[in-house]
């Protein structure tokens, strides 16, 4: 039998706020990101927290912002008990409304060659968690839709999915997000 670390117990979260939804999400190549450091300390409070980010040089992250209630990320535990092997499929739905000529491109240059993304998203209790750290988010779906009334309004949805990611999605340092945003040197 492996050895294994000792459990932790999680405390009593006092009642505060938990409010869902994404309110944005940046996106990268996935290999223009040549490094990730994450906390490793043994302390269950700050492990497995993005704490740095080295980029290739000339490349960023770009930002893309929603409406409230229109995005969301989530992620599963897949695992299959006879192979005694388990993963975890990460996916970001980011809600666009409207159609237009700036969305439409960056769609296309997000499914462009089936590349591989990785996602750093802001949830509405202002923290940062990131998807597709090990083997890439891949566009998995775009229903564009007009609707059929006027106060339907357009829908522009993208759906990133990664599967058998090794590690849960990681919680980033919000003093990190800003440098993101600058082409790395």
């Amino acid at each position: 039998m492996a050895t294994c670390n000792t459990l932790v117990g999680v405390p009593n979260d006092c009642g505060d706020n938990n409010l869902g939804a994404m309110k944005r999400t940046l996106v990268a190549d996935f290999e223009d990101v040549t490094g990730i450091t994450v906390t490793d300390t043994a302390d269950p409070d700050t492990d497995g927290q993005i704490s740095a980010v080295t980029m290739a040089s000339a490349t960023k992250f770009e930002d893309f912002r929603f409406p409230k209630d229109t995005s969301m990320f989530s992620q599963e535990w897949v695992g299959d008990l006879v192979a005694d092997t388990h993963s975890y499929s990460q996916t970001v739905e980011m809600g666009f409304r409207r159609i237009d000529l700036r969305k439409r491109n960056a769609i296309m240059l997000m499914a462009e060659g089936r590349r591989n993304l990785i996602a750093f998203c802001q949830d509405f209790n202002d923290d940062w968690w990131a998807l597709g750290t090990d083997q890439g988010l891949r566009l998995n779906a775009n229903p564009a839709t007009s609707n059929n009334t006027r106060s339907a309004g357009q829908a522009y949805p993208v759906t990133l999915f990664a599967e058998n990611e090794r590690y849960q999605w990681y919680k980033v340092d919000p003093t990190i997000i800003d440098a993101l945003l600058i082409a790395a040197p």
